[in-house]
């Protein structure tokens, strides 16, 4: 009789232990965790970062006093690209000209686009497509459709910025015209957009 009680309370003993070793494993169980970060792409006016996430709308406007040997007058729009993506393009298309009396065509107008990066930004993020990785005019911006500025192929920053400030790509946009005495006065005027896009 004491054998078997012994043997009870023994059994008994193991299968506490057993439970305890079980609650043991079950309170230091790991479940994996699973987050998922969805791609985003930002265009953001470069005089004022705090836009980000807004869509900008910049003016140009440069004045030209017709005349002869006199140099080319010019005007620029900088923005910057914020994107975890790394497949992106940049395109850009524009409304119809309107000479506005002036006697400006678009071929007047002349066009350049350059790149720079803030110090956490990558400036290897994208390269500048035909024709505007050299000085073009307006009608190399189409009308009708778009065309790709950019060709991005990684994250605009290539590390971590705490201040989320000097993690941009930044596109920075050149307009110029050459004085002619033909010109006459009045306003040329056109509407260029650039837009974001993914892949």
């Amino acid at each position: 009789m004491k054998k078997k009680i012994l043997s009870l309370i023994l059994v008994l003993l193991m299968f506490g232990l057993q439970s305890i070793n079980i609650k043991a494993k079950a309170g230091t169980a790991q479940v994996p965790l699973n987050i998922t970060v969805n791609g985003s792409l930002v265009i953001t006016d470069a005089d004022n970062d705090n836009m980000s996430g807004v869509d900008p709308t910049r003016s140009v406007t440069i004045q030209v006093t017709p005349d002869l040997l006199q140099s080319q007058v010019t005007g620029g729009i900088n923005f910057r690209i914020r994107t975890n993506k790394t497949a992106w393009r940049l395109t850009t298309n524009r409304t119809a000209s309107n000479a506005g009396g002036t006697g400006l065509i678009d071929s007047d107008i002349s066009v350049t686009i350059a790149k720079s990066a803030g110090t956490t930004g990558n400036l290897n993020a994208g390269t500048i497509v035909s024709p505007f990785n050299a000085a073009t005019n307006l009608t190399s911006i189409p009308t009708s459709g778009s065309k790709d500025v950019i060709s991005g192929t990684a994250r605009t920053s290539s590390a971590k910025d705490s201040t989320n400030q000097n993690n941009y790509f930044q596109v920075n946009t050149l307009y110029g015209v050459a004085p002619d005495f033909f010109y006459t006065p009045g306003t040329f005027s056109t509407i260029i957009t650039y837009n974001l896009v993914a892949p």
